[in-house]
């Protein structure tokens, strides 16, 4: 159930600067948006992340969701300064419904498939308390080149040097999080307790150079 809110009061506010602030903090801070008071209407947030430069990642993406993750949700990126967007990968609770895509896990990729952009159902399901983190993969692709354990990065490096496709994937100006549809925990929204649908973001982590 969403909590009190209230934007004009600091205590119960949750502002989008919450999703940036320091780790362990008690209690947690969070972003979170209205709750989907608009049904059927879809409840849709874009999340923005720009840096005015050229970053590669060097590390996982990491969301953490204070609510349950989203049943669908598309993360962007960009690297043109947000001119044009592509999709990075595609989140969904049924992604062949969602997106007519089949679902696929990083795990099912290879060397020569690593550019593939997948959908995953791995983070849209399961609502429990203890679902909240929902990751892109960096170093799960990285170890196509480096090994499992990465300990021949110069492989990697190698690729990225050499390979303008492979270097670019792990390229962004931009990163954009679209949040299609909240956590509902079952196949259908109940309409006398739209109050429970909702998003809500404590961190999100992107580790660049």
């Amino acid at each position: 159930m969403c909590n009190e809110c209230d934007a004009t009061i600091d205590e119960l506010a949750h502002p989008p600067e919450l999703m940036f602030d320091a780790e362990g903090r008690h209690p947690y801070t969070f972003w979170q948006s209205t709750t989907w008071k608009g049904y059927p209407k879809p409840l849709q947030v874009n999340i923005t992340l720009y840096w005015n430069k050229t970053i590669e990642l060097t590390d996982n993406i990491v969301i953490t969701f204070e609510s349950g993750r989203p049943d669908l949700m598309i993360l962007e990126k960009s690297l043109d300064y947000g001119r044009t967007w592509q999709p990075y990968q595609y989140y969904a609770t049924d992604c062949l419904n969602a997106f007519n895509m089949e679902p696929k896990t990083v795990r099912d990729l290879s060397q020569q498939t690593v550019l593939e952009i997948i959908c995953t159902e791995e983070y849209s399901t399961g609502y429990m308390a203890n679902s909240k983190i929902l990751h892109f993969e960096i170093k799960d692709r990285f170890a196509f080149f480096a090994g499992p354990r990465l300990h021949n990065m110069a492989s990697l490096y190698g690729q990225l040097d050499t390979t303008k496709n492979l270097r670019d994937f792990f390229t962004v100006t931009d990163l954009r999080i679209r949040l299609l549809r909240p956590a509902t925990g079952e196949l259908y929204v109940d309409p006398q307790h739209l109050t429970r649908y909702f998003y809500a973001i404590s961190d999100i982590k992107v580790v660049g150079r």
